[in-house]
């Protein structure tokens, strides 16, 4: 197993990515005071995060692509998360999302994934890798984000210990909307929130915005 996996892979419970993944989720519920009947709003996430917290039938899932197996705790829709017209203003008490705003596309659709965020929860709590780490954390290659597209495009098809194992077709979409975001970014698109800075021995690894 390569240093690179040992080091990203969620379903690994010894690997750093999953024991960020706690601390951060147990950070989240003390800051934003999470209890039983708290109405949360999952933007672009999955179940695996709030299974066996007690949380399930609290929260909310949206996504582009919802799994064919729903669990019955849930409620889901299939809706693009820069664009959920199909909630009102603050209609959840919390909007969380788990790296996602990296995957939506330009600095334009940022805005408006950031926007929709603020518009219909009281509270959020949006994560996100930082761009200046230097291990990219979806292909796992060193200064992969600053790569022109071409080698970008190599490395996605070519680099053995990327998390995405699909087809090239797939790859080459995720390349081409993949874009981290920097502290300064972050906290324009969320102008009214505290930033935390996620680090790994010094260095920043991970920001996170809050509101509560």
């Amino acid at each position: 197993m390569s240093i690179f996996t040992t080091f990203a892979d969620n379903k690994n419970p010894k690997s750093k990515s999953t024991k960020f993944r706690k601390r951060r989720f147990d950070l989240f519920i003390a800051l934003l005071g999470i209890t039983k009947g708290t109405k949360i709003l999952d933007v672009g996430g999955t179940e695996d995060i709030w299974l066996n917290t007690g949380f399930e039938n609290n929260v909310t899932i949206i996504n582009i692509k919802i799994p064919p197996k729903k669990l019955d705790k849930f409620t889901y829709f299939t809706i693009d998360a820069c664009k959920m017209d199909l909630f009102a203003d603050n209609q959840f008490e919390i909007a969380f999302s788990n790296s996602v705003i990296e995957h939506v596309g330009d600095y334009e659709k940022q805005k408006m994934f950031a926007r929709e965020i603020q518009r219909v929860s009281q509270k959020y709590w949006v994560q996100t890798p930082y761009k200046h780490f230097p291990i990219e954390p979806h292909f796992l290659f060193p200064l992969f984000q600053y790569f022109p597209a071409n080698i970008k495009n190599f490395v996605g098809l070519n680099w053995p210990y990327s998390h995405l194992k699909k087809n090239n077709e797939d790859i080459l979409d995720e390349v081409s909307r993949l874009r981290l975001l920097t502290c300064n970014e972050m906290q324009n698109l969320f102008p009214n929130s505290h930033l935390i800075k996620e680090k790994y021995f010094g260095v920043t690894k991970s920001l996170i915005v809050y509101r509560t």
